[in-house]
């Protein structure tokens, strides 16, 4: 399967995810299970998808390596869209079974993956971006290993303490493992792409050693329940995060031509997200296990709204359109429609992430929460519709001067 017609496939499934994700909050409470079938939907739905077809394009060009056969591409697809949908209908309705069926869908899904990666690399005709590949190896470790942890819970063979020691180290290794790292490892190379500026040097092996022991010393410290081996891993983590800033400021220092695209402010918004979200859980980390609980809230606003979700939103503004055959003017021009109202989008969708936060933590009353739920929301909606409908809507005005700035014609 060619890579347009990759990301072509798995970015329009996740875009589904993420749409199914933000409609099902409009269901009851008991049938979405709480706050847990939208994040569902979000992280293993639309967050999973798109990292398994971004991650297949990504490494075959790091490493000027072949095609993989089109069954894998496919199995791998399939696996992990019933994977997610098996659990999403399993989990709400209490059918185990369904549940433990999804999980091993899903492991499966990540283990053609890691094949893939594995493959990629011994086949490669460039070993020039070892980084890269190393981290994506290690955040589809991480999803091995989570994900099983999470379709052991699922399946009920586990509970009491073993669960509650089992559900912190699946949101770690999931959150704070796969999909984080593998952003990280995109960023590298995606950043720089979207600024259309050279690859800065950035010393990121000692950031990834980091990030490692940061997650080994969490899942340690949950498995012993010890408070100052937590502490140690929230602080290591938040380190490795630290050094991405690094790399940020690196690529903003090239030489560029062209203003900042959406997609880049977006990426560069997600990561300031991602790097104070690191030092607030190192925090509640100090605080052991009933620091976490009190910080759970703003884990999944600082990590799943204002990090993964915005980071994947910031990505289709520059991967969907490139995507896109066609001549090139017609690029341009679907790039063009993410331009439209960009400041405005980026405003909203972070000062409702900041207002949610403020909420969660206690310092203002409920009516400013709300308002953040509705900036949020109306952020990301207006992100997604662009994501969806800008074949239609680049045939509109949106020759704007904004947007000839950023991508010229």
């Amino acid at each position: 399967m060619r890579s347009r017609t990759t990301t072509a496939v798995y970015q329009t499934v996740a875009r589904v995810w993420l749409t199914l994700a933000g409609l099902s909050l409009l269901l009851p409470p008991e049938r979405r299970a709480g706050i847990w079938l939208p994040l569902h939907l979000a992280l293993a739905g639309a967050v999973a998808t798109a990292i398994s077809g971004a991650m297949q394009n990504f490494m075959l060009a790091l490493t000027a390596s072949p095609d993989p056969p089109a069954w894998t591409t496919w199995s791998q697809l399939g696996l992990v869209v019933t994977g997610a949908a098996l659990i999403a209908i399993g989990m709400p309705t209490s059918t185990p079974w369904l549940t433990a069926v999804g999980g091993t869908a899903f492991v499966a899904a990540m283990g053609i993956l890691a094949w893939m990666l594995r493959r990629s690399w011994r086949m490669s005709l460039t070993k020039r971006h070892p980084f890269p590949m190393a981290t994506y190896g290690v955040a589809l470790l991480a999803a091995l290993i989570g994900g099983t942890l999470g379709g052991l819970m699922g399946s009920h063979v586990v509970g009491g303490e073993t669960y509650l020691h089992f559900r912190s180290a699946h949101m770690t290794l999931n959150v704070l493992g796969f999909a984080s790292l593998t952003v990280v490892g995109t960023l590298v190379t995606l950043l720089p792409t979207a600024l259309r500026v050279r690859m800065p040097y950035w010393r990121g092996w000692a950031a990834l050693a980091l990030f490692v022991g940061g997650l080994l010393l969490q899942l340690l410290g949950w498995d012993l329940g010890s408070t100052p081996v937590l502490a140690a891993g929230g602080i290591a983590y938040a380190a490795g995060a630290l050094g991405l800033v690094w790399l940020v400021v690196s690529v903003l220092r090239m030489e560029r031509k062209w203003k900042v695209p959406l997609a880049a402010m977006h990426m560069m918004a997600a990561v300031a997200w991602f790097v104070s979200g690191s030092l607030a859980l190192a925090w509640a980390l100090v605080h052991g296990p009933e620091g976490f609980d009190a910080f759970r809230s703003n884990f999944l606003i600082a990590f799943v709204g204002g990090w993964l979700v915005q980071i994947l939103l910031g990505a289709w503004a520059y991967l969907l359109p490139m995507a896109r055959p066609g001549h090139p003017d017609a690029r341009r021009r679907s790039l063009f429609v993410f331009e439209m109202a960009a400041p405005v989008q980026l405003t909203i969708l972070n000062v409702g992430l900041a207002l949610m936060a403020i909420r969660a933590a206690g310092w203002v009353g409920p009516s400013i929460g709300e308002i953040g739920v509705i900036c949020a929301f109306s952020g990301a909606g207006v992100a997604l519709v662009k994501a969806w409908l800008f074949p239609v809507l680049s045939l509109g005005p949106v020759d704007t001067e904004r947007a000839r700035a950023v991508w010229g014609g």
